[in-house]
C-alpha cells in the first residue's frame, strides 16, 4: 500500500512540476494586460478558466491513477485467490480477538482456533451428507 502511495505521489509531482513549466514559460513570453475600462471590478478574465482547466486536469489525473492502482491491486488478489488449494469456508468470531476458521485444504476440511496472531488446528471435519 505505502509504494502505490508513493507511486501516486511521484506522478502528481511529475504533472504539478510539467504545469509549473509550461505555466512559467507562458507567463515569460506573455504580458500581463492592462486593465481596460469596459472590464468590470470581479472580472478576472481568462486566468480564472485556466487555473480551474488545470485544477480539473490535475483532479482527473490523480482519479485515473488512484483507479489504475486499485485495478491492479485487485487484479493481483484475484489471481492470487484462484487455482489456490487453501478455502476459507466459515469463520466465527468468539470474542475481540478470537475466532473459528473452518478451513479446506486440498480434500481435507480443519477448524482452526485464530487468536491474537496464533493460529492451531482443533480438529479435522468429516464431510456431512448435506454438503456438496
Amino acid at each position: 500500500m505505502a509504494r502505490t502511495r508513493s507511486i501516486a505521489l511521484q506522478c502528481c509531482s511529475c504533472v504539478m512540476s510539467w504545469l509549473s513549466v509550461c505555466t512559467a514559460s507562458a507567463s515569460e513570453s506573455t504580458p500581463l494586460p492592462l486593465p481596460s475600462e469596459n472590464s468590470g471590478v470581479f472580472s478576472m478574465g481568462d486566468g480564472v478558466w485556466r487555473v480551474f482547466f488545470a485544477l480539473v486536469v490535475v483532479v482527473g489525473i490523480i482519479l485515473l491513477i488512484r483507479w489504475f492502482v486499485s485495478r491492479v491491486k485487485n487484479g493481483s488478489a484475484e489471481t492470487a485467490r484462484f487455482g489456490k488449494s487453501i478455502k476459507i469456508i466459515e469463520r466465527k468470531p468468539l470474542g475481540s480477538r478470537q475466532s473459528l476458521l473452518l478451513v479446506q485444504v486440498c480434500d481435507k476440511k480443519v477448524l482452526l482456533h485464530q487468536s491474537k496472531g496464533a493460529m492451531t488446528p482443533l480438529c479435522e471435519v468429516e464431510n456431512s451428507e448435506g454438503e456438496g
